[in-house]
């Protein structure tokens, strides 16, 4: 081995051993502010336990012999369970994550919905059905509705009958020629005779007919 290559191992040597150096001093150093944050750590825990201390017994609150250490030996003893709860949260969390963007398009659905019930009215509808409630509460007493419903069975029968198809058609027909068929001097003004004259109409007959049938039926 040659002189040049046993310098180069020595300064290798050296430049290792530096290094080495370098690391045992950068440990030391960190040890030290180790030890200098636990010594201020430890001087604030114990005025934060002194001021703690001081408040408790201000207001009145007692320690039992058990204090902290039992408290804390609890906690310790229920790891396990804040792990769950930490879980459940970050569950929770990824959950409301997913939901988050369904419930943003249901919201606006939902808004969407109220627009379009609003453009066609029903809120109005709506208002107006109130509005008919308060006047229908203002007219008719609360002796009122007892009567209406002590009549329940005649107005049931009323309603079958007012539902029954030829009734109704029968009903319509008249509306309209009300309706339509107003009186008018000129056509109505007519004499005795010319109103005989009319009863030979067959369509007069039935009409004559069928109202005495009626009246009839009525008073039986």
């Amino acid at each position: 081995m040659t002189e040049k290559n046993i310098q180069e191992q020595i300064s290798e040597l050296n430049r290792k051993l530096d290094l080495v150096l370098e690391s045992v001093e950068y440990q030391n150093r960190k040890r030290e502010e180790f030890d200098d944050l636990m010594d201020d750590l430890n001087i604030v825990a114990k005025d934060a336990f002194k001021q703690t201390v001081v408040m408790l017994d201000k207001a009145q609150v007692d320690l039992d012999s058990c204090g902290l250490s039992c408290l804390l030996i609890k906690a310790m003893q229920n790891l396990d369970t804040f792990h769950e709860m930490l879980d459940m949260m970050e569950s929770a969390k990824d959950f409301l994550k997913d939901v988050s963007p369904i419930l943003h398009q249901v919201g606006l659905d939902a808004v969407n919905k109220m627009n379009e019930l609003d453009g066609k009215g029903y809120f109005e509808y709506i208002r107006e059905l109130g509005k008919f409630a308060e006047t229908w509460m203002e007219t008719f007493t609360v002796e009122d509705m007892k009567r209406v419903r002590e009549g329940l069975p005649h107005l049931a029968g009323v309603i079958r009958n007012v539902t029954d198809p030829d009734f109704l058609q029968a009903i319509d027909k008249a509306t309209l020629a009300l309706a339509t068929v107003k009186m008018d001097d000129k056509l109505d003004n007519r004499s005795f005779w010319k109103l005989m004259m009319d009863m030979k109409s067959p369509e007069v007959r039935k009409s004559i007919s069928y109202s005495l049938r009626l009246l009839k039926a009525i008073n039986q």
